[in-house]
């Protein structure tokens, strides 16, 4: 026995349903292609320019020139070394002082002590200096000194040595020296130097 074969119906149903399969494609062409002109739109209207692969290319060529035209100073240059300049050594002017025979100098005994103002002027004249030995004003002088008279203060320091000193004890002049000597001997005026023996015993 041979089974029916299937026919379509005869309501005309089947036409209807690919009819509307047919109406739903259409209808989804037509909203894609809505959309595709949307975003066309939306593209075209934007502000930013559209860059391609090729522009980037030519961007990073044309950044690349620039730093190779970018002139290098003398720092930027590796195997430049910079070489340190060394100013020249300033020597100090030599200090000019007059020789020991054009000084004179005054030597008081400011501590009492007999015949000390005579030894210490006869040390000075053995070193070349025209020296004298006179009394102090007074016997009790703690500190020795080497006053100076202008002009002469590198000649002090000099002196000050000469006796076993320092340059420390140097020191100008009073105004009047005769102030440092005994019942102001006018004898012992236009020194240029006046050395005054104290207790302390630094310069002899």
């Amino acid at each position: 026995m041979t089974a029916p074969g299937r026919y379509a119906a005869s309501d005309n149903s089947f036409t209807k349903s690919t009819a509307t399969a047919a109406a739903r494609g259409g209808i989804l062409i037509v909203i894609a292609i809505v959309i595709g002109v949307l975003l066309l739109w939306q593209g075209f209207d934007s502000d930013e320019p559209i860059t391609t692969v090729e522009d980037e290319t030519d961007e990073t060529g044309d950044d690349a020139e620039e730093e190779e035209a970018t002139p290098t100073t003398a720092g930027d240059d590796p195997e430049e070394v910079d070489t340190p300049t060394t100013a020249a050594p300033t020597t100090a002017a030599p200090v000019v002082v007059d020789p020991p025979n054009s000084v004179k100098v005054a030597v008081l005994n400011g501590r009492g002590e007999p015949g000390l103002a005579g030894a210490r002027k006869d040390h000075l004249t053995t070193a070349g200096y025209v020296a004298e030995g006179f009394n102090a004003d007074t016997f009790d002088k703690e500190f020795s000194r080497v006053y100076y008279t202008p002009g002469y203060e590198d000649e002090a320091e000099l002196v000050a040595v000469a006796l076993n000193g320092s340059p420390s004890v140097v020191e100008r002049v009073p105004t009047d020296p005769l102030t440092l000597v005994a019942d102001s001997n006018p004898s012992a005026a236009d020194f240029n130097i006046y050395v005054v023996l104290g207790a302390d015993a630094v310069l002899g």
